[in-house]
């Protein structure tokens, strides 16, 4: 597979090392002179200097038998830029993002790139990671419609314990799925009411997680 990358910082270059390791094909394009000469101290000549928003730099990457084009730039404007051309200007079958602020995500989807990444949720999930005790737990992001999917156990001092979970005053975008029990998992119905180390499963959005948070684990 042919990948080029843009952006030389320590995600491209630790990306763009991983990718020739496992033998791919890998193009690193920088602007940065400072960075382009550490990225092509570490790639070799796998590194060209350039603007990945440029055509002239892309063509001279190679970007028309491209078969991924990743943008790792620490502008969100540049990435989706570089994704915008690398489809249809060199029709790339896939294209993938790195989207720092969070409320661009949704624009970057609507603009059809491939695959977001949102550094927020990567930070997140090396918290999560790091800290097995972390409240909410990111399982998984639908991306057609923003969302995300994420797991949080009950404490056993949270105020909704005993509660039924259809009377919860969740967030309005937010609902319970699952609740898994000591003796397995529920779908939450009139009666299903919450207790001591249960775990619920919630289909909300970035924007409402702060709050849901609060709600299930809050202290009256």
């Amino acid at each position: 597979m042919y990948i080029i990358i843009i952006g030389c910082g320590r995600l491209g270059l630790q990306l763009s090392k991983a990718l020739m390791a496992v033998g791919h094909e890998v193009t690193a394009i920088e602007r940065d002179p400072t960075r382009y000469k550490a990225a092509s101290h570490t790639l070799g000549t796998v590194a060209i200097e350039g603007d990945g928003t440029s055509m002239k730099t892309l063509s001279l990457a190679g970007a028309n038998r491209a078969d991924l084009v990743v943008a790792l730039t620490g502008s969100d404007e540049s990435n989706l830029a570089v994704c915008q051309i690398a489809k249809y200007g060199y029709n790339a079958p896939r294209t993938m993002a790195l989207v720092k602020s969070p409320p661009h995500e949704a624009l970057f989807r609507l603009l059809e790139v491939d695959t977001v990444i949102n550094s927020t949720h990567l930070i997140l999930t090396t918290i999560e990671e790091e800290v097995p005790k972390w409240p909410l737990i990111h399982l998984l992001n639908l991306k057609t419609h923003s969302m995300d999917i994420v797991a949080m156990p009950i404490p056993p001092d949270a105020s909704v314990i005993g509660e039924n979970v259809n009377d919860i005053d969740l967030p309005p975008n937010s609902f319970i799925s699952l609740v898994v029990k000591n003796d397995g998992p529920v779908i939450p119905r009139e009666d299903t009411i919450l207790e001591v180390d249960d775990e619920v499963i919630v289909v909300t959005v970035p924007s409402e997680e702060q709050i849901l948070y609060e709600k299930l684990t809050g202290v009256e």
